[in-house]
């Protein structure tokens, strides 16, 4: 049974965290004002802006900030600060009996999705979704308006294309970016995948990487029992002089057996419009004509 932990109301605290790369002046700044602006409490982990190499401080260090946001009564909702790379190496350090007796909300995405994997795994709900440095970046407005709305219990229904036929399918959404996902093959963080929609997206990635980790998956037996895939965006891809020859849709496609339905551009991922979702929550997969629906089913 998975646990939706309670969403947010005026007054509640958003504890800033940073599992992955260091954060900066100017990304806590921004989401102090965007927290204000809904009605809530910014607070800063111990350490927030320490770093070690590229990392917000070192494993340990970026443990605690999370332990320490866990266990606080008051902050409802732990936010990542950005991605890049580091959440594995705190994510066996992290006291999860902390969430499982005070359910809270972990939201990101990118690097975060460690962390998302492992709370569906616990069977918790979290939450997909843009990050603190996309404040600074200049996100679409939309981009914080849905995480907004998320937070306050009324997810977006998201929409994508398809050229599969008319098909309607329910599950859990879960899944993420898929460079992190396939790191987590034969870990404990990775989701059991049956019986789910699985959501992916990626960015820097060169062409035969993505199918490399694509038929992975595949020969993992990972698709076995998935009733969907949903793709967010595909960013910045590399390709050689003498280029792969297949698009990142086709490399999906490949891979994925034919009896499962693929759905595209969903608009979540490392462009400027990233929509948050629920993940771990069923959602209404539902498609007409080409035209795509992701609808929540919250209980």
């Amino acid at each position: 049974m998975l646990r939706i932990p309670a969403f947010l109301k005026p007054g509640d605290q958003i504890a800033l965290i940073s599992p992955s790369r260091f954060a900066e002046p100017e990304q806590i700044a921004s989401a102090q004002t965007f927290a204000a602006a809904h009605g809530w409490e910014l607070v800063l982990a111990p350490g927030l802006g320490d770093s070690d190499g590229q990392l917000g401080g070192t494993d340990d260090a970026r443990a605690a900030q999370i332990n320490w946001a866990l266990a606080q009564p008051s902050v409802r909702a732990l936010w990542g600060v950005r991605g890049g790379y580091g959440a594995v190496r705190a994510v066996d350090r992290i006291d999860w009996t902390l969430l499982d007796r005070d359910p809270k909300w972990l939201v990101g995405f990118s690097d975060f999705t460690v962390l998302l994997g492992e709370t569906f795994v616990r069977g918790m709900a979290s939450m997909h979704g843009p990050m603190a440095i996309q404040l600074a970046l200049n996100a679409s407005p939309d981009s914080f308006q849905a995480l907004a709305d998320a937070w306050n219990g009324s997810p977006w229904t998201l929409s994508g294309r398809t050229d599969s036929s008319d098909f309607s399918v329910r599950g859990p959404l879960v899944g993420g970016n898929l460079s992190v996902l396939y790191s987590l093959l034969g870990s404990r963080s990775f989701p059991d995948l049956r019986g789910c929609i699985l959501a992916l997206e990626d960015l820097d990635e060169y062409h035969y990487h993505l199918d490399r980790m694509m038929q992975g998956l595949r020969r993992a037996g990972v698709f076995e029992g998935v009733r969907a895939v949903v793709a967010g965006d595909f960013s910045d891809l590399k390709d050689h002089e003498r280029p792969f020859g297949r698009t990142w849709s086709q490399i999906l496609r490949e891979a994925v057996p034919a009896e499962i339905p693929v759905v595209e551009h969903f608009g979540f991922g490392h462009e400027n419009r990233n929509l948050t979702f629920i993940h771990g929550l069923p959602h209404a997969l539902d498609a007409t004509l080409g035209h795509a629906t992701l609808r929540p089913l919250l209980p």
